[in-house]
């Protein structure tokens, strides 16, 4: 396939759209399908402004705060990958709308039957925040999922930021916008291989989990309130953001399945609770974990070097990196994003995460990562 990347900065929606089309227009004759990541702030409609600059082509779209555009990170613009294919890869989409009361409809089964269908395809899932739901939805449709290897489905959770009482971290396709569910990008005939990068481990005091609601961890140890431990390792800091604990995610012991450690970001601490990026289990120990820019970076650059020799000429390469990573990183955001795009002779196209969505290590389960940095390089067979 053909692919390239573009991005525009245009103040409105609109005029950003019509400016990469002019873009699109110099390269191609005719494309297939669009991909585009948006900034939450552009307003507008975003379903009748893709189809007023692109007509009938066929698309999908997503929140995210940043996005890759080759070797430079987006800021506060629209980037869009247009693929155009050679040979007889096809993109199918699935979705729904509205996961938030998936123990009582049937999304888990419908989602399952779909993948278990498409077992041959490779899936892209692009996710909404969900009101802090889609970790558990993940969990339960993994246990549904009736083929062996499960290495075909990868993505992330959009990335956004509220507006209007809103979290914007949505996606959109067909006329429809999807505000809490999630939208999947079926490849079919294509070649893929993955790569995850972590870098961080564990150190000090080993917990268990007492008392946890999904993402809310209440109790440790027993009697221990951990929203208090997390108010004494900030207690020095002038400004007691909790960002400044991204530095030391939740690194769980007691999980072998994982394709790296499985980490826990600290969103907020509240007075009972510390409320966390993905779901955690009562039971489940423990350690808090750090790295370095400089360990990021190593972790990079070896998990691309593995991935390089499994697959030496893609045509698009795809990277979901976490936006607690990308804090870390500070000043080596940039580093990173060119390690990959260096690597491979091939457009490079991704974003910001709160989440990132891939395989356990014996390629049973789908899991939800933390602080991860996801790499997909993918062609046509």
């Amino acid at each position: 396939m053909k692919t390239k990347v573009y991005f525009s900065s245009k103040p409105s929606l609109l005029l950003a759209l019509q400016e990469i089309d002019e873009y699109i227009k110099k390269d191609f004759t005719k494309i297939d399908f669009l991909l585009f990541s948006i900034h939450p702030e552009y307003s507008g409609n975003v379903n009748e402004c893709i189809q007023k600059v692109f007509g009938a082509t066929d698309y999908g779209a997503f929140h995210a705060l940043n996005a890759f555009s080759n070797r430079k990170i987006t800021e506060k613009a629209v980037t869009v990958t247009a693929f155009k294919f050679e040979k007889n890869t096809k993109i199918k989409k699935f979705w729904i709308e509205d996961i938030r009361n998936y123990e009582k409809d049937n999304s888990i089964q419908k989602t399952a039957k779909y993948l278990n269908e498409n077992s041959n395809d490779f899936h892209i899932v692009l996710a909404g925040y969900t009101e802090d739901r889609f970790g558990s939805f993940l969990e339960k449709l993994s246990n549904n999922i009736n083929y062996n290897p499960v290495n075909n489905i990868i993505g992330g959770i959009s990335s956004g930021m509220v507006i209007d009482n809103e979290l914007r971290s949505w996606q959109f396709t067909n006329d429809t916008t999807i505000k809490n569910g999630f939208l999947i990008l079926s490849f079919e005939n294509v070649e893929t291989d993955i790569g995850i990068s972590l870098g961080f481990k564990p150190y000090g005091i080993t917990y268990k989990i007492s008392k946890a609601e999904q993402s809310k961890l209440y109790i440790v140890d027993g009697y221990i309130n951990f929203a208090k431990t997390a108010r004494n390792l900030l207690k020095n800091i002038e400004n007691s953001d909790p960002k400044y604990l991204w530095y030391l995610p939740l690194n769980i012991l007691n999980e072998q399945d994982g394709y790296v450690s499985t980490l826990r970001t600290i969103e907020r601490i509240e007075d009972d609770y510390v409320k966390l990026f993905g779901p955690v289990d009562e039971g489940q120990h423990f350690k808090l974990s750090f790295a370095t820019a400089d360990e990021l970076i190593n972790s990079d650059i070896e998990t691309v070097n593995i991935l390089k020799e499994k697959m030496k000429s893609p045509d698009i390469v795809f990277n979901f990196s976490c936006v607690a990573r990308q804090y870390i990183l500070d000043d080596k955001q940039q580093k990173e994003i060119e390690i990959y795009a260096d690597a491979f002779d091939a457009p490079l196209f991704g974003f910001f995460t709160f989440g990132e969505i891939g395989p356990d290590k014996m390629h049973k389960k789908l899991k939800l990562y933390n602080e991860t940095s996801l790499i997909i390089a993918m062609r046509e067979k």
